[in-house]
């Protein structure tokens, strides 16, 4: 009986022995450490391509094709998703390129109307779940031109840049036309560091109220002329190295169709985001 209680009292004092010696550890450091591991396979990259659009239309494969055929092949390109494009979009010809991880998915809650777009855009989770620093953002409605001898590697020296708005129609402060966001360059750190400073005002395009204020967090932004060659929408070049959806009645569309034959992708018969 006492050889029982014996070996009963050594288990009890070697699990007490145990349980110290795991309690030791912070709890902290092994929760650190498995985050380690969770995003050990989660890289950053210096440059990243990224659409966001929850349809199950034709144009997400062609202009991902296009904007893949002209960035550098370090690039990688981030697809945010919703449920319902998802199988549309890995069931396509995108498939291959998915494959090799050329592009990545990335699945998010579903947004449609314009303005729930620029809460998305100037939300600082969204650009936190963004793989890269400095981002090319593009969306269907825009294009990239095989003919310009401009490349987006000449940009990277811009925190901000997208197509200029004209003089003539735009509507918001006028000293800050550099640009458009449906085709643009980004530097992530300077957009983060922005919506930390300032609240966005909801009743403002995010494009232009990033155009408006990223002065404040000492951005560089191009002038006119230099974000023209970059992409045009309704300041006429003759060779950009994108293009952005413009309004059909423009008289320079027969030009650019002539410099820029992708162009003629961006059509106005579908409804952009």
């Amino acid at each position: 009986m006492r050889s029982r209680t014996s070996r009963f009292i050594i288990l009890l004092i070697a699990s007490l022995i145990c349980v110290l010696l795991v309690s030791s550890t912070p709890i902290y450091n092994q929760i650190f450490s498995i985050r380690n591991v969770r995003n050990s396979t989660i890289k950053f990259y210096p440059c990243i391509a990224v659409l966001v659009d929850f349809r199950t239309v034709n144009q997400i494969v062609s202009i991902v094709h296009n904007v893949n055929q002209h960035i550098p092949s370090s690039w990688p390109i981030q697809i945010f998703h919703g449920k319902n494009n998802q199988n549309f979009i890995q069931n396509s010809t995108l498939a291959p390129l998915i494959a090799s991880r050329k592009i990545f998915l990335t699945l998010m809650e579903e947004v449609y109307d314009r303005s729930r777009t620029s809460e998305l855009l100037t939300d600082p989770k969204f650009w936190e779940r963004v793989r890269g620093e400095k981002i090319l953002l593009f969306q269907i409605d825009s294009v990239m031109c095989s003919n310009s001898p401009h490349k987006i590697t000449d940009f990277l020296q811009y925190d901000y840049v997208g197509a200029p708005w004209d003089l003539s129609w735009f509507g918001f402060n006028k000293a800050y036309l550099v640009g458009n966001g449906g085709f643009s360059l980004r530097s992530r750190s300077k957009i983060l560091a922005l919506l930390a400073l300032v609240k966005y005002d909801v009743n403002i395009p995010e494009d232009v109220w990033y155009a408006q204020n990223l002065h404040r967090v000492n951005a560089s932004i191009p002038s006119v002329e230099i974000a023209k060659t970059f992409a045009v929408e309704s300041i006429y070049y003759e060779i950009p190295l994108g293009v952005h959806r413009f309004r059909g009645d423009y008289t320079f569309r027969g030009n650019l169709a002539r410099t820029c034959p992708e162009s003629m992708l961006v059509t106005t018969d579908v409804q952009y985001l």
